[in-house]
């Protein structure tokens, strides 16, 4: 029922779709990295890897828009995390998340630098004659709550992201040991 460490069923397509050691040396951008990629602890599921791979992902899909998936590969390097999970974490940036991240990004980042939460002051727009003047103007006085604001997301995402992974790896493994314990108990009695 348990094939390399993952329960058979719950992961067949996370399985089926994670980046491999043999295909690290197909991917003409990890291609320098793959000596260091193919190091065996880096794709290991254990209970210090897997929480770094996902907190990772999050923070590298939340920071950099494109990409990501690879350069979380690449940063798992250093930070001794699964490059798996750290590629797979990255997909919950997506093309439909993207829009409520930046927009939850513009009012934490608002919130935080005490600004008015109006998108853009009417009277202000008006001046600006042109549309591209308008989008322009947006876009100079959305730009720092914005950045504040992905930078708050990427950090709290990450951190909680660690937290939960490390929270359901424990618990996974007491129940696993529970098991264990009980079945060995059964037999011996």
């Amino acid at each position: 029922m348990v094939e390399n460490g993952l329960p058979r069923g719950r992961f067949d397509w996370v399985t089926k779709h994670i980046p491999t050691k043999e295909t690290v040396h197909q991917n003409r951008l990890l291609r320098p990295f793959a000596p260091h990629l193919t190091r065996s602890s880096l794709w290991r599921f254990n209970r210090r890897s897997v929480p770094r791979g996902v907190a990772l992902g999050l923070f590298v899909g939340i920071i950099i828009p494109v990409m990501h998936t690879v350069i979380a590969a690449i940063l798992a390097i250093p930070t001794r995390a699964n490059v798996a999970v750290a590629a797979v974490t990255t997909l919950v940036i997506n093309p439909l998340t993207i829009p409520l991240m930046y927009y939850a990004a513009y009012r934490i980042g608002a919130w935080e630098l005490h600004q008015d939460v109006a998108l853009v002051d009417p009277a202000a727009a008006e001046r600006v004659s042109s549309e591209l003047g308008r989008v322009l103007f947006w876009i100079h006085h959305a730009s720092g709550p914005i950045a504040l604001g992905i930078l708050t997301l990427a950090i709290g995402c990450a951190t909680v992201g660690y937290f939960a992974a490390k929270l359901i790896w424990n618990s996974t493994a007491r129940e696993r040991f529970r098991r264990r314990r009980l079945q060995r108990q059964h037999l011996e009695g």
